[in-house]
């Protein structure tokens, strides 16, 4: 609302600064995203993004709406109020295609009211984009502490924003700008159960447990790939490194999820402004990159769009066509194609996790490893236990968060409305719950070996605990 645009406009001034003390920093430095999945009939997939440089603070209005120096974002429409909020920030505290399943959780995200979300969290002396360990820390607990069944159903977080409502946000990625993480992802309508394009939301957080909304950064178009009767999926921001430009790729397609499949993209001069939608993602010779389930990630320099089945895009400059591409089946494992492709760089290792094409219901996704983005790719074996169905999610992104006294892996996976019984797979989508797991992360092997029903995340140490 106006009334709200000098508030917004006065963060914005008072943070001038940390927009400048984190430019250059990518992947893992000043935080960075990654991961993401798709199938052919169900949603789209999150990719994998690296935050570089600093943003500015972001303030939302109660009626859910934001402004942003490139104009503003659509309001979000209330997707309901289900789920008990359990998320928390705890300032005490120093310690698809396919593949989709889902039933709401019960937990939902609650914030300390001594750590607003529109007040700027502790930062440096410097004024810069560092977190002062133990000053931010995010807390996660689901409910389903006893399950009649193994793994647990359903499992994860209903994470609801700083006005009380749904967080509406899934299939998609996490960027960061200096303290400040943008989860972005498919908006789902609460009225209907068709899942065509509604837009694709945003929420920002510091601590990745309390969500303020950002509104609708890229409604319906009017007509054409992303307009009515049309799927819009997997939406992945990055920033782009030779730019600076936020560019969001996403995979339109028919009502099918078959037909005028393809990846397209759109353009934005701040993370939570108002993209404009610019069309095909094109190659040299004008062709299209013809994919379902995609994700986007940053390494230094480069860019890369990757797809189900393991075909990677390497973009050009200015991330607005791709310069050449590659196939690697070797991160299909030992499927015959993989959807929801996440890839996430620690240390010198690449991980590729996948899911199987199972539609909305979820199967045991598994990962690969190379020493660089144009492989040798080497298949691993499953992300959790087999028979745990990844803990009953499908992967959308991997974030790191790094700290002062180290990384940790924040495993985002989808836990798509419906049962494995298959009777309404995927029909509700806005009430999909969040699974959000610390990975273990060794050398070249990655697994999630337990289900932690709560835990907590130390933003500034890069640690986490029970």
């Amino acid at each position: 609302m106006n009334d709200r645009l000098p508030t917004r406009t006065s963060l914005r001034v008072t943070r001038l600064a940390a927009l400048v003390a984190c430019a250059g920093l990518s992947l893992v430095a000043c935080g960075t995203g990654t991961g993401h999945d798709v199938a052919p009939e169900g949603a789209g997939e999150a990719g994998a993004s690296s935050a570089r440089g600093a943003s500015s603070g972001s303030a939302s209005s109660s009626s859910s709406s934001v402004s942003s120096a490139s104009g503003r974002s659509t309001p979000l429409p209330d997707s309901g109020t289900q789920g008990t909020p359990d998320a928390s920030i705890d300032t005490s505290d120093t310690s698809h295609d396919a593949g989709r399943d889902g039933a709401a959780g019960e937990a939902g995200a609650q914030r300390d009211a001594s750590a607003d979300a529109a007040t700027p969290s502790p930062l440096t002396a410097d004024g810069g984009c560092t977190v002062a360990p133990g000053s931010v820390i995010g807390v996660f607990t689901d409910p389903d502490t006893a399950m009649p069944i193994t793994p647990p159903n359903p499992p994860g977080i209903t994470f609801k924003d700083t006005d009380g409502n749904l967080v509406d946000a899934h299939g998609g990625g996490i960027i960061q700008e200096c303290d400040t993480f943008y989860l972005h992802g498919e908006y789902f309508s609460s009225t209907t159960t068709d899942n065509n394009f509604n837009g694709f939301s945003m929420y920002s957080s510091r601590d990745l447990a309390t969500w303020k909304n950002e509104g609708i950064i890229l409604p319906q178009q009017p007509s054409g790939q992303l307009g009515p009767n049309r799927k819009g999926e997997r939406p992945h921001i990055i920033k782009c490194p030779a730019t600076g430009e936020f560019v969001l790729y996403a995979h339109s397609a028919d009502v099918t999820y078959q037909m005028d499949k393809e990846v397209v993209y759109a353009t934005s001069a701040t993370v939570n402004g108002q993209y404009t939608f610019q069309g095909s993602l094109l190659g040299p010779t004008g062709q299209t990159a013809a994919h379902s389930d995609m994700s986007a990630l940053t390494d230094g320099d480069s860019a890369y769009v990757v797809t189900e089945s393991g075909s990677v895009y390497t973009l050009a400059s200015d991330c607005h066509s791709w310069a050449s591409s590659a196939q690697y089946s070797a991160v299909n494992g030992t499927t015959s194609g993989s959807e929801a492709p996440t890839v996430f760089k620690a240390g010198s290792t690449y991980y590729w996790i996948g899911s199987d094409k199972t539609g909305w219901r979820a199967n045991d996704n598994f990962y690969s490893t190379a020493p660089s983005m144009k492989g040798p790719w080497t298949y691993q074996g499953y992300v959790a236990p087999q028979g745990s169905k990844t803990w009953m999610s499908q992967t959308t992104w991997v974030m790191p968060i790094t700290g002062s006294a180290g990384t940790v892996y924040l495993f985002w996976g989808d836990h798509w409305y419906g049962d494995q019984d298959t009777t309404a797979p995927g029909k509700y989508n806005y009430m999909t719950t969040f699974v959000f797991q610390p990975l273990v992360v060794n050398g070249t092997s990655l697994s999630m070996p337990a289900y932690e029903v709560s835990w907590k995340l130390d933003v500034g140490a890069g640690t986490w605990s029970n």
